[in-house]
């Protein structure tokens, strides 16, 4: 496990505020059982990427995720366009549809985002399936 380079309180503050700044519903008091249980995993590893310092929130509140290879990916919000992107290699090909809604969400190439390590990729992926959540 990496080193903590933010503090855990520090990280859910900085979670709470990308959540206000891009509209983000944080509140758990109408979540169910499993929808609570869900959530608080995401966020968890959310904070935590915060934490080890692999992501970091800007002053708009948009996340910036740093690569391995020290590249700066920003996320906007989607858009129509996004979940367009999400249709664009077909079914069963998630994976592809993933890649392209991430290029839409932080006008990256495809093919570069293709060459992300596994936890780039995953980690970019947790932010790209909150931004698409509907909350």
């Amino acid at each position: 496990m990496s080193q903590m380079k933010v503090a855990k309180e520090v990280a859910a503050q900085e979670f709470a505020r990308m959540c206000a700044a891009n509209r983000i519903d944080a509140s758990e008091s109408e979540l169910d059982k499993e929808e609570l249980k869900e959530w608080t995993a995401a966020r968890e590893r959310i904070m935590r990427d915060i934490c080890q310092g692999k992501l970091v929130i800007d002053a708009e509140g948009r996340p910036v995720w740093t690569t391995e290879a020290g590249k700066a990916l920003t996320f906007q919000r989607a858009t129509s366009a996004t979940f367009i992107a999400l249709e664009t290699h077909g079914k069963g090909k998630d994976v592809s549809n993933t890649l392209a809604a991430m290029a839409d969400m932080t006008g990256s190439g495809k093919g570069e985002l293709s060459k992300l390590t596994a936890p780039d990729f995953h980690g970019c992926n947790r932010i790209v399936q909150l931004f698409l959540a509907d909350r």
